[in-house]
C-alpha cells in the first residue's frame, strides 16, 4: 500500500467528548461522514484511533464502514500515526482529522498526486484555507521524524506545530482553487455550536458535496453564523498548547 487516508480520531476528546459518534443527519454519525468523504480520495481509509476502551465503539463503527483500523497511543498521536504507517506499510499518508466533517477529497487527491513528484516531507494547509477543508499529508519518513520529537508515548501531541518545527521538515502547501480559501466559514467539530452547524449544513447539502459547494451553501444560507464565533476560541487554544509545549522543553 503506497498511499492511504488516515482518519485520526479518538472518542475521549477534551472539549466535546464522544463527538465523533454524534448523529448528524438521518442517523449518520460524524465519524461515518468523515470516513465516507475520505474514501472519495480513491485510496484506502484507515481509522487511526487509540487502544483505550473508550475507542472500542470507534473501531466497531469504522469496521462497519469498511475502513481499516489501527489502535495505538492515546495521547501521543504522532506515535499512533507513525506506528499505523509502519503497520500498513504506507509511504504517503493523507491525514484526515476526525473533526473535519467537510474534508475536501478533491484537495486530498491533488496533494497525494503532487507527493509523487514533489521534493517535500509534508504538506500543510495554507493559512487562508477555509478551516476544516484540509489539514496535512506526510511521507512515512516525516512521521518517523515527527514521532522522534515526542519520545514519551504518554505525551499529549494534540497540536503538532512545535513538533513540525523541531523536526525540520520540508513543507509544501497545496494550491487552492476558488471556494477553498478566505471565507468566514468554520468546518470542524469542536464545540456544540459546530454540531448544530453540521446538522443544519447536511440537511441542506449531500454528504458527498464538494468542499466549495459546502462553503457556498454555508455562506448563502448564512449557516456560518451558527458557529463562526467559536473560531477565535479554537485558534487561541491551539496557540496556548504550542506555548505550553515550548516552555516545557
Amino acid at each position: 500500500m503506497t498511499a492511504a487516508a488516515f482518519v485520526s480520531v479518538r472518542a475521549s476528546s477534551s472539549r466535546l467528548p464522544g463527538k465523533c459518534l454524534f448523529p448528524i443527519v438521518d442517523g449518520v454519525t460524524a465519524l461515518q461522514i468523515v470516513i465516507r468523504r475520505a474514501a472519495l480520495t480513491g485510496v484506502p481509509v484507515i481509522v487511526a484511533t487509540s487502544r483505550d476502551a473508550s475507542d472500542d465503539p470507534v473501531e466497531d463503527l469504522a469496521r462497519r464502514e469498511g475502513a481499516g483500523v489501527f489502535r495505538g497511543a492515546l495521547a501521543n498521536k504522532l506515535h499512533r500515526w507513525r506506528d499505523c504507517a509502519n503497520a500498513f506499510a504506507v509511504d504517503r499518508v493523507l491525514m484526515v482529522d476526525g473533526d473535519d466533517l467537510a474534508f475536501d477529497y478533491a484537495i486530498g487527491r491533488r496533494v497525494l498526486d503532487a507527493m509523487v513528484e514533489a521534493d517535500a516531507d509534508a504538506w500543510r494547509a495554507p493559512d487562508d484555507i477555509v478551516c476544516g477543508l484540509f489539514t496535512a499529508a506526510y511521507t512515512r519518513d516525516a512521521l518517523e521524524r515527527l514521532a522522534a520529537q515526542a519520545p514519551d508515548p504518554l505525551q499529549d501531541t494534540d497540536v503538532i506545530d512545535v513538533f513540525m518545527a523541531r523536526a525540520g521538515l520540508r513543507v509544501a502547501r497545496p494550491d487552492l482553487r476558488p471556494g477553498e480559501r478566505g471565507a468566514t466559514v468554520r468546518l470542524t467539530l469542536d464545540y456544540p455550536e459546530d454540531a448544530a452547524f453540521f446538522r443544519a449544513l447536511y440537511a441542506a447539502v449531500p454528504l458527498d458535496a464538494p468542499g466549495p459547494a459546502i462553503v457556498r451553501a454555508a455562506l448563502d444560507r448564512e449557516l456560518w453564523r451558527i458557529n463562526w464565533s467559536r473560531q477565535q476560541d479554537y485558534l487561541d487554544n491551539q496557540a496556548a498548547f504550542n506555548r505550553a509545549v515550548e516552555t516545557s522543553r
